[in-house]
């Protein structure tokens, strides 16, 4: 009789780790082939919308470098990929007081393209670079929005080896949950500094 109890107890410590593992594996299983539809409060679901709401921030740096090295079509691209089609665009100048209107207002980011393109070209710049970064995400009641905020540092090259224009400035930007994920649908810029910096003559 104790050696059957010896056997059961012998098998019982080979099987139940396997049949745990094995419950675990399903429930996760259960969990991740949830349908993904905005958010819940917490988990799983609330790390991938605030994973894919930051990268919206760092597809615009990349579509808006795009049309400063002079590639238009590539940067509307990359648009496409993180705008709603009808995202309207603002941009305040520095040291613009807060009841100030902004100085750029177009409806699209399809618009704010063709706007950069010309304004890059006609200041002469040669290529860009926007540094984007503290990225702070509030995803609102619902789970179907939210509201971004994050820090600019922008180069703008008139001469690689002399000239460059800087800008600095905070986006308060939106997004909205869509059938193709995550989106924004609004981007601000408001300007905190914006200069010429000259290599002294040798």
């Amino acid at each position: 009789m104790s050696t059957n109890r010896g056997r059961f107890s012998s098998f019982l410590r080979r099987v139940l780790p396997i049949v745990s593992t094995l419950a675990l594996a399903s429930a996760v299983t259960v969990t991740l082939t949830r349908p993904a539809e905005g958010i819940v409060p917490n988990g799983l679901y609330e790390l991938k919308a605030l994973q894919e709401i930051e990268q919206l921030e760092y597809c615009y740096a990349a579509g808006t470098d795009a049309i400063g090295r002079g590639d238009l079509a590539t940067g509307k691209q990359i648009f496409s990929k993180c705008f709603t089609p009808n995202a309207p665009v603002l941009i305040w100048e520095a040291g613009a007081a807060p009841g100030d209107p902004p100085v750029v207002s177009v409806p699209s980011a399809d618009a704010w393209a063709d706007f950069m393109a010309v304004l890059f070209a006609d200041s002469g710049y040669v290529d860009t670079q926007h540094l984007i970064s503290n990225v702070h995400i509030d995803i609102l009641p619902g789970g179907h929005r939210a509201k971004i905020t994050s820090y600019l540092i922008a180069t703008h090259v008139y001469d690689p080896l002399g000239s460059v224009q800087v800008a600095h400035g905070t986006y308060e930007n939106e997004a909205v949950w869509t059938p193709s994920g995550w989106k924004l649908s609004k981007r601000t810029f408001r300007t905190k500094a914006f200069m010429r910096i000259d290599s002294p003559a040798p």
